[in-house]
């Protein structure tokens, strides 16, 4: 790969390295990794989809797990948070398709 190409790439991913909403999701994924109540809540609802998928009727009690993870301003900021980061990737990967595709000319 051309270098120039990398030192881009590398430009970008500092960047978001950088900026504001990476490093309030990493302090995001520190935290909710010391929360033992949202670990322990998490850790249901994962069970609970897993089962959900083989027994429709372990949807309610997901729902009620997800309901009470989202009393959680910690869960909430984080999932914010993480939504806002996959956004900027998003934008991101979506502006390199673009370029790309005006320089080939592909349709």
């Amino acid at each position: 790969m051309n270098n120039e190409i990398i030192n881009k790439i590398d430009e970008i991913i500092k960047t978001i390295e950088e900026s504001e909403v990476y490093k309030k999701y990493l302090f995001l994924q520190e935290e909710m990794k010391k929360n033992k109540k949202v670990n322990k809540l998490l850790n249901e609802v994962r069970v609970l989809q897993k089962d959900v998928v083989h027994h429709v009727s372990k949807k309610e009690k997901l729902e009620q797990k997800m309901n009470e993870l989202r009393e959680y301003p910690l869960y909430l900021e984080y999932t914010n948070t993480l939504d806002e980061l996959n956004n900027t990737y998003t934008i991101i990967e979506n502006s390199i398709n673009k370029y790309f595709q005006e320089k080939l000319n592909w349709f």
